[in-house]
């Protein structure tokens, strides 16, 4: 006679996720050093883990029985019915700006992501975790003539901080062989803060100060659903992917404070307002669909492209003074494993490599009184490095992106990242003999 009982290592790894994610949502982070997230929300995220990153980002058709893909819910029905997974990421980088021939390079990083996946049955699986959302994080400044005054200046000086998370609860339906339904229901939380400061260089000037701080609560939901195409019995098969999110209000909280200080004096608040509203930013709609070419535990090859309509969701462009675009994004991969029950360890890597490319989600104002918009492409090479038992794996990726402005005298920006991801896979249950 013999019963299955919960594995005391996955106990203990359960109670270390659920330990994590309260920590890793109270960090701050500062995996961005951009002008470009001044406005709107900010630099926005990629909600995918590392292994999916080194694949170029590819989400909505990527099943794989070792890999957590919270994009796409419909995925966690993939993961074997006694296997429990847990995956969590953190990254560090370079960030170099140029413009006009100049040159400023800064060192980021963060934590990324904890998420876990817990088999409920046969055709039943949820997950849970942590994802990050958007991230702001620049500061730069200049330096004016101040108008009407000879050999006097003005020194201008932008700060900025802050990002949002996403903690979401999964579960995902099999009905049939060939067919899984998913849905995320998640709660996204932060804060973010801007500064602006003015310093002049004459005696007894009013030095003025803005800070806006914004605090934003939203709920979301994301539907999933995958199909598989068998080819052949020995694990070909073609999978099809689609996802949708529909537009959900931001709640937001907005603190505009104006101080001034006086040369040789203390600040003074001289303007203070606190405004709440369900209309300054907004969840987009969101569709992405992906097909992937798939042999078992050794390639899978495939394409991504994501819709999200962020023309309708900020709203307060007039007053921000930036303008909310309908954003693209495209993304092809592939990971390949020569022989994952080989004795040599070369042969058991998950080799990886993907292109991505997408435009912006807003246009900024320029010095002329128009916008201009950018565009980023990237590049992705990553490697799935098994650990002893052979289930586990340590993920490393390395990331390219250029930003590329559309008017040439534009700010391009240049990211080199490094990321690095424990995905440990354990046994959920283990059979004991009863006598």
């Amino acid at each position: 006679m013999s019963r299955y009982i919960a594995r005391p290592t996955t106990i203990l790894t359960l109670l270390a996720t659920l330990f994590l994610i309260p920590i890793a949502a109270s960090a701050q982070s500062n995996n961005t050093e951009s002008p470009y997230s001044r406005f709107g929300l900010g630099r926005l995220d990629k909600q995918t883990s590392h292994a999916l990153r080194g694949m170029g980002g590819l989400t909505s058709a990527i099943r794989d029985n070792m890999i957590i893909n919270p994009a796409n819910p419909a995925s966690y029905t993939a993961v074997d019915s006694m296997t429990f997974l847990f995956d969590f990421g953190l990254s560090m980088g370079m960030n170099m700006l140029t413009e006009s021939g100049k040159r400023d390079a800064r060192m980021v990083g963060n934590f990324d992501y904890a998420t876990a996946l817990i088999p409920l049955g046969k055709h039943f699986a949820a997950s849970a975790g942590l994802v990050p959302y958007s991230t702001v994080g620049y500061r730069y400044g200049t330096r004016v003539p101040v108008p009407g005054v000879k050999d006097h200046y003005s020194a201008y000086a932008y700060k900025g901080q802050g990002n949002l998370q996403e903690v979401y609860l999964g579960f995902a339906w099999k009905p049939l062989p060939y067919w899984s339904l998913g849905v995320n229901a998640s709660y996204l939380f932060g804060n973010l803060q801007h500064e602006r400061r003015i310093t002049y260089d004459i005696k007894e000037s009013q030095n003025p100060t803005f800070l806006d701080h914004l605090r934003i609560r939203s709920v979301g939901v994301r539907i999933g659903s995958q199909g598989i195409i068998p080819i052949s019995a020995d694990g070909h098969q073609i999978t099809i992917g689609f996802t949708y999110e529909p537009k959900l209000p931001m709640w937001s909280r907005q603190l505009r404070l104006q101080t001034e200080t006086i040369t040789g004096q203390g600040a003074q608040i001289v303007h203070a307002d606190t405004v709440s509203s369900k209309s300054l930013f907004a969840r987009p709609h969101v569709a992405s669909a992906g097909i992937a070419y798939q042999i078992e535990n050794k390639l899978i090859a495939g394409a991504d492209v994501k819709y999200s309509r962020w023309s309708e969701a900020l709203s307060d462009t007039e007053k921000s003074g930036y303008q909310g675009v309908d954003q693209w994004q495209v993304a092809l991969g592939m990971s390949w494993v020569p022989n994952d029950r080989s004795s040599q360890y070369g042969q058991r890597i998950a080799y990886r490599a993907g292109l991505q490319s997408e435009n912006a989600y807003l246009r900024i104002p320029n010095s002329l009184g128009g916008y201009n918009s950018y565009y980023q492409i990237g590049a992705n090479l990553g490697l799935g490095l098994p650990l002893v038992d052979k289930r586990s794996h340590v993920d490393v990726t390395l990331g390219y992106s250029y930003l590329r402005p559309s008017s040439r005298t534009g700010l391009a920006e240049h990211y080199l990242t490094l990321g690095v991801a424990l995905r440990f896979n354990e046994a959920w249950f283990k059979p004991i003999k009863l006598d």
